[in-house]
């Protein structure tokens, strides 16, 4: 058997195998054997007609066609062994000659990934800091949200307490708002629903109906509907005097456990000081990976980013089951759209997945991170927990040899993530190896110098 390789982009191999004659005439006269262990051949009994009948009977490109489906698989097989190959998934046969036998296949390879210098990068991280009008603005929410209200007969006034039916439609008649007895206090400076709405509304008394155009806010919760024109009706239903409690200790003891308006002040400010870490940490954590990933040099079989968009697409399958209750096939005719264009507009977000995918399983590989049993066993009972009455059913899924892969695989990301995160800090212990390695290199120089120190006195003595 005569083998070939040529490489190509892409992590790719072509791989060749040409049969001598001795094993052509071998495999045909097997793949004989086998059509005449199948049919019914006059004069012999089943599967004991010799190989010159079966050719002559079914001709020899029949045989030559049931050998080739045989060998497919034992010669790549055999390939792969003597070639010392290792494909990150099957083979795909592209070619198959059928005299002499030659089969051409191509083969993934595993992905390659060079992390460059990763150890060597570092990020400053931001100091958090609260502004006080933000603790202001948090006390103020509080006192509002505490306001005692009182039902009154007149028109609506800024700073009153109102309830109304509103609805919102674009121009062009699309309704994105449709909400009944809404409560809000009518606050000049409120950019919710849109800015200006508290001035539009005052006025109305209890059951006036009233029309109005505003410009939707930039961080409307309908990111395509941000910036736009809308066309607001709103029907009054009840207008409330509101009268603000003081920003003093009975508010404090109002609103929680607490014995003063101090006490109050500083869990507010604390509260907005843990949320903010916690938006600097996610900040910091997103521009440490995303300057690896950029660094790192990556290469993978086409066939990787091909599972991605398959996983995508059964992501997108999901949602619109869960959301619209419409089969994919469907939801793509009503929204014009065909599953080729649907993959071509899932690839960048595929192709970004499986650089991270690669990028992190390096990390993982490079600074020796695991997860041992106990870990795994206690994020299990962890997540199971807060299933509450389905929390036996999730702990027996997720403690099923796919389920530990699964939480496996996602705490060792989160490990990863977390080296990279302590190394741009520059607080990132070495790896074990690395470690131990260094210990090696000091103590031989002290063993030479010993050595060299003997040799010396020794040729002292000599002279």
């Amino acid at each position: 058997m005569e083998i070939s390789t040529e490489t190509l982009e892409d992590r790719q191999l072509r791989l060749t195998i040409e049969l001598n004659e001795e094993q052509t005439e071998k495999a045909m006269r097997r793949a004989a054997r086998r059509i005449a262990r199948q049919v019914n051949i006059p004069g012999f009994r089943k599967g004991k007609a010799p190989y010159e009948r079966i050719v002559q009977q079914y001709g020899e490109d029949t045989v030559r066609q049931e050998a080739t489906e045989m060998l497919a698989e034992e010669v790549y097989r055999e390939a792969l062994k003597q070639e010392e190959i290792t494909p990150y998934a099957p083979g795909r046969l592209e070619d198959v000659e059928p005299d002499p036998f030659t089969f051409t296949f191509t083969v993934p390879l595993p992905p390659t990934v060079d992390l460059g210098d990763y150890r060597a990068y570092r990020l400053e991280a931001k100091k958090v800091q609260v502004p006080e009008k933000d603790v202001e603005r948090a006390l103020d929410e509080i006192q509002e949200q505490n306001a005692i209200l009182e039902l009154v007969e007149r028109p609506a006034a800024l700073d009153d307490g109102v309830v109304i039916d509103l609805a919102a439609r674009t121009p062009d008649g699309t309704e994105i708002l449709n909400v009944d007895e809404l409560r809000l206090l009518l606050d000049a400076e409120s950019a919710s629903p849109a800015p200006g709405f508290a001035e539009s509304v005052v006025g109305m008394e209890a059951d006036d109906e009233r029309t109005f155009t505003l410009t939707l806010p930039d961080d409307f919760p309908k990111e395509e509907y941000q910036g736009q024109e809308a066309e607001f009706t709103v029907r009054m239903k009840e207008v409330y005097d509101s009268t603000l409690p003081d920003l003093d200790d009975d508010l404090a003891r109002t609103v929680g456990s607490f014995d003063s308006f101090t006490e109050l002040e500083d869990h507010v400010r604390n509260q907005l000081r843990e949320t903010a870490q916690r938006e600097a940490d996610e900040t910091y954590r997103s521009q440490v990976l995303e300057a690896i990933l950029e660094a790192a040099q990556v290469e993978h079989p086409p066939v990787m980013l091909e599972e991605a968009l398959d996983e995508a697409v059964e992501e997108v399958e999901r949602a619109v089951k869960q959301q619209t209750r419409l089969s994919l096939e469907n939801y793509l005719r009503f929204q014009g759209k065909t599953m080729e264009e649907l993959r071509e507009d899932l690839e960048p977000r595929a192709a970004a997945q499986v650089k991270r995918s690669i990028v992190l399983s390096e990390v993982v590989a490079q600074e020796e991170l695991a997860v041992d049993e106990q870990e795994l066993d206690a994020h299990i009972e962890q997540v199971s927990a807060a299933w509450g009455a389905r929390a036996d059913e999730v702990r027996s899924s997720l403690a099923s040899d796919a389920g530990k892969r699964t939480v496996r695989n996602s705490l060792l990301v989160d490990k990863a993530i977390q080296r990279l995160v302590a190394i741009a800090k520059g607080e990132a212990p070495e790896p074990a190896s690395a470690v131990e390695q260094e210990d090696e290199e000091a103590e031989t120089p002290e063993a030479g110098s010993e050595k060299s120190d003997a040799a010396s006195e020794g040729s002292q003595e000599e002279a």
